[in-house]
């Protein structure tokens, strides 16, 4: 019997492949208020202080070097303790989400623009680094 192959297709739990592209024409369409809702619920601790700007300002850095896994370590640790298990997962799972992030092209693309190029690659590197080399699911 041949396997369904839209049946773990993101696709898959909006009905169709019709539903799921108005989707997300409509969260495109609807970027900045959708990014500015997700803001609007970062906690007042993690606005004062950009630990992603504190790790892109080691760039040029070694991302193995103990201050810089560091500060990649504490992101992690506060994420952890200030969002819900169901949404961040493991810290596998949350470097993942980062290095994605930081690999998207719009976003790499702004936050370099603000925060000098080549920041959000040393980012991703810093948490890939990290991953490899701290995470149980990788050891």
């Amino acid at each position: 019997m041949m396997k369904n192959m839209w049946q773990n297709s993101p696709s898959s739990s909006f009905g169709s492949i019709e539903k799921y592209t108005e989707e997300m024409k409509h969260n495109l369409k609807h970027f900045s208020e959708i990014m500015d809702e997700w803001y609007s619920q970062v906690p007042e601790e993690m606005l004062k202080e950009d630990k992603f700007l504190k790790l892109a300002s080691h760039k040029g850095e070694d991302v193995a070097s103990e201050p810089v896994q560091s500060i990649v370590e504490e992101i992690i640790s506060s994420i952890q303790t200030t969002t819900s298990k169901l949404l961040v997962g493991s810290a596998e799972n949350y470097c993942r989400m980062m290095i994605d992030t930081y690999s998207n092209d719009y976003l790499s693309k702004e936050f370099d623009t603000k925060h000098g190029a080549g920041s959000s690659e040393y980012i991703v590197k810093a948490f890939h680094y990290y991953s490899e080399n701290n995470c149980t699911e990788n050891n």
